[in-house]
């Protein structure tokens, strides 16, 4: 069977041909990712906390490496105490807000800092304020049931909860220009998939590379009048 051989100016060809629906599928892709992006998906913003986990400072012995390794050992268990369902909703009690202890934990997330005794807590929600609310009520809750947990425990906050001024979610700008190189993609993979199914001959040149003979005449095209 013989090799078919693309050649470079008639894939330039077939993009200049359909340069139209490249387009129209690019801009229609964009625009619809602008429309969800900016009225349909709505904005999340997140607030978070740090907290310190360590040995009380009532505590005269020194700070061991051997404390240091049970504290660390230990991030797991608090983290667990911080995504229950009685503790967030112990936490809920003490805010004006109408949530249910499980969609909240479906938002809470609770992450130990590498080779640290810090845990980080965060919460994200469509509303700023009340992401800021639920991460101060969970994590003052938390810190009060540690201390039943873990007597000698100490529990700080090291970082306190801000306000989020500016949503996390949804990436505008990365969701349009994802939206754009796909839509090009589309278009111009497209253009291509039809050229290749399009099997007739589009000028004299073409025929006589494909039949090796020489053409010895055209009919025009006439248009009627």
């Amino acid at each position: 069977m013989e090799e078919q051989v693309i050649r470079l100016d008639e894939l330039f060809e077939a993009l200049k041909k359909r340069w139209l629906m490249i387009v129209s599928i690019t801009l229609i892709a964009t625009i619809i990712s602008a429309a969800f992006s900016f009225f349909i998906i709505k904005p999340q913003y997140e607030a978070s906390t740090k907290v310190f986990i360590g040995k009380d400072e009532s505590d005269n012995q020194a700070y061991s490496q051997n404390d240091v390794l049970m504290y660390q050992k230990l991030m797991k268990t608090y983290s667990e105490t911080i995504k229950s369902r009685d503790l967030v909703s112990r936490g809920l009690k003490s805010t004006s807000l109408k949530l249910d202890a499980g969609v909240v934990l479906n938002n809470l997330t609770v992450t130990t800092v590498t080779d640290t005794q810090i845990l980080q807590i965060k919460y994200t929600s469509t509303n700023p304020q009340e992401a800021k609310t639920v991460i101060e009520a969970i994590s003052d809750e938390f810190i009060e049931t540690s201390k039943k947990l873990v007597t000698n425990g100490n529990i700080q906050v090291i970082e306190s909860v801000q306000l989020p001024e500016s949503p996390i979610s949804p990436n505008k700008k990365m969701n349009i220009a994802i939206a754009f190189l796909l839509g090009l993609m589309v278009g111009v993979g497209l253009a291509f998939l039809l050229e290749f199914l399009d099997n007739t001959f589009k000028n004299k040149d073409q025929l006589e590379r494909e039949l090796d003979i020489p053409v010895i005449g055209s009919i025009p095209t006439i248009k009627e009048s």
